[in-house]
């Protein structure tokens, strides 16, 4: 197919799916007979300029949301009611990504971490009318954890689907010890990505907990001895970004915090807007912890998340589904 034929094929499908011109209108606008639109239309869906998807409604739970709300004292917070027929992490993702582009104007940063709710919201966030966005790295990238969901891969997802700038952050999470990341903290491609991500205007973080695979996964890289595992498993709620904390919110461990390439948790509380994404009742100590230690702005959660919070808090309420 001739490159003429193929840019009038693309500006139909504009004409008619954007602009929301009728078949018979965008014939006038062309020059050219309704059933000659119509073909293009065809041709548009087979040749991937057009991809249309059945997207299933987000159901937010409004009173469990508010009873959140006012328990974790965090002013944003969504209870998300599976779709029928969806998975809890498509929906939870769908819900993060209007959070995530509700207030998103021109010209801003998006830092981000990684796991499966991040994955979920990166791959439902879509925008053509945004201009000048780029997007960082909360932490570095390279981890012997066997992930297709590092901070790079959905970083640069969520950079072409809104079509933005990516800022990669091409360091270890997790060091032998305090001097290597000293020594990595001053090469300059490090530094500007801690300070690119420094500056975002939003975050997007998963939240990580006791008890979740994911969060032992990282846990284990840092491979402390058992003695240590074992005084740090008592003390242990959850972790944001490699960043691991206790149930009143402060840091677990400074020796371990010490070996980290990335923001703090105080670092990431200064982003002005921190959305915050949790799925599973095993999530509990994570969303507790994260909470009191007032990182999040915005918290969407799942009903199974919802209620073991619920019961965790208030352990005489009956929490309804």
């Amino acid at each position: 197919m001739k490159q003429r034929e193929e840019d009038l094929i693309l500006r139909a499908a504009r004409l008619y799916y954007e602009a929301h011109y009728s078949q018979d209108q965008v014939a006038s606008k062309l020059n050219t007979s309704r059933s000659n639109v119509s073909r293009m239309l065809s041709d548009a869906k087979r040749l991937g300029f057009v991809e249309i998807k059945v997207i299933a409604p987000t159901y937010k739970h409004d009173s469990l949301s508010s009873q959140l709300s006012e328990l974790l004292k965090i002013q944003d917070v969504q209870v998300i009611a599976n779709a029928s027929n969806d998975l809890t992490l498509n929906t939870i993702g769908r819900a993060a990504a209007n959070a995530l582009l509700k207030n998103l104007r021109d010209n801003q940063t998006i830092a981000i971490s990684w796991g499966r709710g991040v994955e979920a919201t990166v791959v439902n966030t879509h925008s053509e009318i945004l201009s000048g966005i780029k997007v960082a790295q909360i932490m570095g990238s390279l981890s012997s954890i066997n992930t297709s969901v590092s901070a790079e891969e959905v970083g640069r997802t969520l950079a072409r689907n809104l079509n933005a700038q990516f800022i990669p952050f091409l360091s270890p999470i997790v060091v032998r010890n305090s001097k290597v990341r000293d020594s990595l903290l001053e090469e300059e491609s490090i530094a500007k990505s801690i300070q690119s991500a420094r500056g975002a205007h939003v975050a997007l973080v998963g939240i990580g907990s006791a008890g979740s695979s994911s969060s032992e996964m990282v846990f284990k890289e840092f491979k402390v001895s058992k003695t240590e595992r074992e005084n740090l498993a008592k003390a242990y709620a959850g972790d944001i970004a490699a960043r691991f904390y206790k149930l009143d919110g402060s840091p677990l461990s400074a020796k371990m915090d010490n070996r980290v390439i990335g923001l703090s948790l105080e670092e990431i509380k200064n982003i002005p807007r921190v959305i915050g994404i949790a799925s599973g009742s095993e999530k509990v100590y994570g969303v507790v912890g994260a909470a009191r230690a007032g990182i999040l702005d915005t918290l969407i959660v799942d009903l199974a998340c919802a209620n073991s919070v619920i019961k965790y808090l208030q352990p005489t309420a009956v929490a309804s589904a």
